[in-house]
C-alpha cells in the first residue's frame, strides 16, 4: 500500500479518508495491473481489516498465496518509483 500511495503522490493523486484503501487499490488498474491482481489486493484489504480489528484468522494456505503475490508484485511497483 505505501508504494501505491507513494507512487499516487507522485502522479499528484492524494488518497484520505473513507475508502482511501479502495482508491490506492483500484489505482493499480492505471498503473497496468491485471484485473485479477487488482481483485486480489481488494481481497487482501478486506482479510487484512478483518484480522486487524476482528480477530479472523486465515490459513496457511491463504499465507502462500499472498507471499506469491507480494513476490510478483512489490518488484513491479518498486521499478515505478525507480524511474523518478
Amino acid at each position: 500500500m505505501e508504494l501505491i500511495r507513494a507512487k499516487m503522490l507522485i502522479d499528484g493523486f492524494k488518497s484520505s479518508g473513507y475508502n482511501a484503501h479502495e482508491a490506492e487499490v483500484s489505482y493499480l488498474r492505471n498503473l497496468g495491473f491485471p484485473e485479477t491482481d487488482v481483485r486480489f489486493a481488494n481481497e487482501l484489504r478486506y482479510i487484512r481489516n478483518q484480522i486487524k480489528y476482528y480477530g479472523k484468522i486465515t490459513d496457511s494456505e491463504y499465507a502462500r498465496k499472498v507471499l506469491e503475490f507480494f513476490d510478483k508484485t512489490y518488484p513491479k511497483l518498486k521499478k515505478f518509483l525507480e524511474k523518478i
